[in-house]
């Protein structure tokens, strides 16, 4: 892992705890529905990101319905930065699944999308373009981009 990624995630474990009201998200994260989300202020691969989430018990974003992509893409916007979400297609090439197998049953590619066109390294890892309004795309997993985390906010939802 690269040394500013855990510099900063060093400095940031303070900020990002459960709050004592547990119907809430951490602090640094924006509810959303029934999920928490974070929006890094740090660049890595598509590994390191995992990774960062996972420190922090969560996951890369699952975007799942056009108003989860919409609250995200409004806050990428905001930020003006591009971000990875947790999809790769590196099981089956050209099956873009999110992490821990899921299928994507919501998709907002940019035109031509996914086209794995990277030369020398192929692209498979998911990510939001800023070229193309903030739709999705692929991209090598090695490149440095954001990311967003995604975790259930705490108490929330039980699962049957």
């Amino acid at each position: 892992m690269r040394l500013a990624l855990v510099s900063v995630l060093l400095s940031s474990l303070a900020s990002v705890t459960v709050a004592e009201d547990t119907s809430k998200c951490p602090t640094g994260f924006a509810q959303y529905g029934n999920s928490c989300y974070w929006f890094s202020n740090v660049g890595g691969s598509f590994p390191e990101a995992r990774s960062y989430c996972q420190f922090f018990r969560s996951h890369l974003v699952r975007i799942t319905s056009k108003e989860e992509d919409d609250f995200v893409t409004h806050k990428a916007k905001q930020i003006g930065r591009e971000f990875w979400l947790g999809a790769t297609d590196c099981i089956t090439e050209g099956e873009f699944r999110w992490e821990g197998g899921v299928p994507l049953n919501y998709t907002n590619w940019c035109p031509e999308q996914p086209n794995n066109d990277g030369g020398d390294k192929p692209h498979h890892c998911l990510m939001l373009w800023k070229r193309c309004g903030y739709r999705w795309n692929d991209l090598e997993c090695d490149a440095e981009l954001y990311f967003i985390c995604e975790r259930r906010v705490a108490g929330c939802c039980c699962s049957n």
